[in-house]
């Protein structure tokens, strides 16, 4: 029997295993496949896959390592999307960019998928790449909205608004129902005539309800309340986000009671004081800033004037510290953490877990002697870095607790992230347990961790700003408070609005809705959160 005759009888073999559903045996049917052929890539993601599933962190990130090799050398192109997500939640960027550079870009396999591919590219914080791939593909073949809305996107990211606008228009035109084109538009570039687009996104809601598409009525609802609240037209907008809103609950659904149980084991694993002693910095670099809070709240803006200054480079949002607590436990660890994972978590190499975080983000920017992570979820690990990373400060936003829930309900994040966004109740709730949080670790850390007020920032950011600098060990010009300064490509949701100078005009926008947001106000007082007003 020839070898591709051989591993294609191991792949129907494994295939018919699968169905039985023992672990064991479907490990050493995907292992045969390996040991046959190692540059099988798509049996290579298999068996990280079943690590991940077994616990075994190490041995899951190792395997998907493997595949990346075996598709850049086996050429199996088809195979690099699914391998280059696998990497992304390793958060191994790097290796995402370099695999698909390497691709045959004319290949077929790689055209075919070039949009889900400059997607990847995106992800990893490679936008140039992930431009330069659709420009090829776009070269190459038939006019396509994914093509067209995927290098909006790019664009957007990489603040060029008017070219992403007409890319996000060419995608509608080959397209009118296209969903995400709709979505984009009403929150990234605003319209020239407040409401103009509503009549189309209303067209394409009609045809995605009949249809039964519902991740895109999803979509064009919220597409559909942007344009609406735009136009002034405020009962009818709150109509359409509480209808998206209790869709994608529904669909998604929310962990609460575990939430409440991870952040009661967190405060608990630090006493009254967690303050690590003095040890010598870990890694290269003089400092690490950490900024973090609730989404929306600000933490884009702050990492935008900290990036300003020359000794700081921001690298985004990474998820690396959450990976090196993984390597370290060899367990897959996301924040906010679960109960079980934080008692295990007390007997870490806390020094290992900051080498391995210093030595993942060695690439990152080596010039600058400053590292910024903006992560928002990193909150739940400022006890974990204090411990990690000697000379690693904190910088917590905190917003008005209106605000900051409302403008959460408003968003629309990626599937399963934030998932107590889209419910009042839930998102009071949230926003109570976080700002426990907090203030449990402006306790323990004093001198790690500091707290900002959004509102303060934006009416005296330089006196604001020059606190945190200072606490961050950097000296402070007032030029840093010009956001409008800092070129930096932005992925989050506040993109838009950081391409603008600094104003008020999120402060107070919750009582546009005032009476349709009194549960959320009524369940925050009970729970003993102040609110202004």
């Amino acid at each position: 029997m020839s070898k591709e005759r051989d591993v294609a009888h191991l792949w129907a073999l494994a295939g018919t295993i699968e169905q039985g559903g023992d672990p064991g045996r479907i490990r050493r049917a995907y292992e045969d496949i390996v040991a046959r052929d190692p540059v099988q890539a798509g049996a290579w993601l298999k068996l990280s896959q079943l690590s991940l599933h077994e616990g075994d962190y190490r041995d899951a990130l190792n395997a998907a390592l493997r595949a990346a090799e075996a598709a850049q050398f086996g050429r199996r192109w088809r195979a690099l999307p699914y391998v280059a997500s696998q990497l992304l939640h390793f958060d191994e960027r790097a290796r995402v960019s370099v695999l698909i550079r390497a691709a045959d870009w004319a290949s077929p396999e790689v055209l075919a998928q070039s949009a889900v591919l400059a997607q990847r590219l995106w992800l990893a914080g490679d936008d140039e790449t992930a431009l330069a791939l659709l420009d090829f593909a776009i070269a190459r073949l038939p006019a396509h909205p994914l093509l067209h809305f995927s290098r909006g996107e790019v664009l957007n990211h990489l603040g060029r608004l008017g070219e992403a606008e007409a890319e996000y228009e060419r995608s509608l035109e080959l397209e009118p129902l296209f969903a995400q084109s709709h979505r984009a538009l009403a929150y990234g570039i605003p319209s020239a005539e407040p409401g103009a687009r509503v009549p189309r996104v209303e067209a394409a809601l009609a045809a995605a309800i009949a249809a039964g598409r519902a991740e895109d009525e999803v979509d064009l609802r919220y597409a559909l309340f942007k344009e609406l609240d735009g136009a002034g037209r405020v009962d009818e907008a709150w109509r359409q986000l509480q209808a998206a809103a209790a869709l994608r609950r529904h669909r998604q659904g929310h962990g609460a009671e575990a939430d409440a149980a991870g952040a009661a084991a967190l405060i608990g694993a630090f006493g009254a004081s967690a303050e690590p002693g003095p040890a010598a910095p870990v890694g290269h670099r003089r400092g690490h800033i950490f900024v973090v809070g609730m989404p929306r709240s600000g933490t884009t803006v702050l990492d935008r004037m900290l990036g300003n200054h020359p000794l700081v480079g921001s690298a985004g949002e990474l998820n690396a510290f959450a990976r090196s607590v993984s390597w370290e436990a060899n367990s897959f660890y996301e924040p906010p953490p679960r109960e079980k994972p934080i008692r295990r978590m007390a007997r870490l190499d806390w020094r290992a877990v900051g080498t391995r975080y210093a030595a993942a983000t060695r690439g990152m920017h080596p010039d600058k002697p400053y590292l910024l992570d903006k992560n928002p979820l990193n909150v739940h690990n400022a006890g974990f870095i204090a411990r990690a990373l000697p000379q690693a400060r904190i910088l917590c936003l905190l917003r008005d607790p209106m605000d900051a829930c409302f403008s959460n309900l408003k968003a629309l994040f990626a599937k399963g992230s934030y998932t107590y966004s889209y419910d009042q109740r839930e998102l009071a709730e949230h926003y109570a347990r976080f700002l426990r949080l907090v203030r449990h670790w402006e306790d323990v850390l004093p001198d790690r961790f500091r707290t900002v007020r959004y509102e303060a920032l934006v009416n005296s950011p330089e006196q604001v700003l020059g606190d945190a600098m200072r606490f961050c060990g950097l000296e402070y010009d007032p030029a840093y408070a010009d956001i409008t300064r800092n070129p930096t490509p932005v992925s989050t949701a506040s993109r838009a609005q950081v391409r603008q100078p600094l104003n008020r005009r999120g402060i107070g926008a919750w009582r546009r809705y005032e009476r349709q947001l009194q549960p959320l106000r009524q369940r925050l007082r009970e729970l003993g959160v102040e609110i202004d007003g």
